[in-house]
């Protein structure tokens, strides 16, 4: 393989590419290993250990051990080596609430999101939930999900955060940027695996940030439908689903119109939160300020 020079274009390209996948994961104080380098950009593995050396000699990037970092601090290394076992003893507790919410009325895939998905839990995480739905009955699967926190957890949300429930109709993802490729390509099957995969068909946008991601296999929880899933489908796939999966996407509007700044309610993007095909959780400011800060750190370099 030819030499990189310090003029030539495709080692400017490559290496760029390089410290904007780090950038991102910079974001987090999340280190990365070369594989892991390698699965989120496009640059081929000879080269990418070549551009490695590269910026590690010219001090941009620093090599601790397996990883590699835009900061030469030891702490973040140890710190992510803590968070990877965290997350491992949290996925035990995760695959047991799949096991719970996949009897539940009309949920068709239970996968794992956030930063459990990417091996990266603190003690204050929460687990969250990525959850497909049958078409038209999402906010009634959404009450059983309800119930189930506000009873039986007591309203705690660390092993049951359900940040996003999307029904099988709408499985395409409108937001297109480097963070939601990133949710979609590091989503975790636990329960419906057919819907995992057409998740990542519907969002193929997702390769053009990370063409490299492989596909998680296949550890359903359970091989189809239980036979509580049944016996509550069959109550309530009638008029009174009907009215129940209007009713309560009608109360959470409400309830969060009495509970949010109204300033909320005037940002046109906020309504698509609540739809009948559609429920996010998360209504902070937290995606714009991943990509501000991704912009920012990206500018400083």
């Amino acid at each position: 393989m030819k030499p990189f020079s310090q003029t030539d274009l495709s080692w400017e390209r490559k290496s760029r590419e390089i410290l904007n996948i780090l950038v991102y994961s910079d974001i987090f104080n999340y280190p990365l290993t070369k594989n892991e380098i390698y699965e989120r950009g496009k640059v081929e593995l000879e080269e990418l250990d070549h551009c490695l050396k590269i910026l590690t000699n010219e001090g941009k990037v620093f090599q601790i051990n397996n990883f590699y970092s835009l900061r030469n601090d030891i702490q973040i290394i140890e710190k992510r080596i803590k968070r990877n076992a965290l997350a491992e003893e949290f996925m035990k507790k995760a695959r047991l609430m799949t096991k719970i919410i996949a009897n539940f009325p009309f949920i068709r895939g239970v996968f794992l999101s956030g930063s459990i998905s990417k091996d990266c839990m603190d003690e204050d995480s929460d687990i969250d939930f990525f959850i497909i739905t049958e078409p038209n009955r999402l906010w009634v699967a959404h009450i059983f999900c309800s119930i189930l926190k506000k009873t039986f957890l007591m309203d705690d949300k660390k092993y049951f955060c359900y940040n996003y429930f999307l029904d099988s109709d709408h499985l395409a993802i409108d937001e297109k940027s480097i963070y939601t490729a990133m949710e979609i390509k590091t989503l975790v099957p636990l329960f419906g695996y057919s819907y995992y995969k057409s998740i990542l068909s519907e969002n193929k946008w997702t390769n053009h940030y990370f063409p490299k991601y492989s596909i998680r296999e296949n550890k359903d929880v359970f091989a189809g439908k239980t036979i509580i899933q049944k016996t509550l489908e069959l109550l309530l796939n009638n008029k009174l689903g009907d009215f129940l999966d209007k009713w309560f996407l009608n109360f959470s509007i409400k309830r969060r119109r009495k509970n949010l700044d109204p300033k909320l309610f005037e940002n046109p993007n906020f309504y698509t939160n609540l739809q009948p095909y559609v429920a996010k959780s998360h209504i902070t400011d937290t995606y714009p300020n991943v990509m501000k800060e991704y912009l920012r750190k990206q500018a400083a370099l």
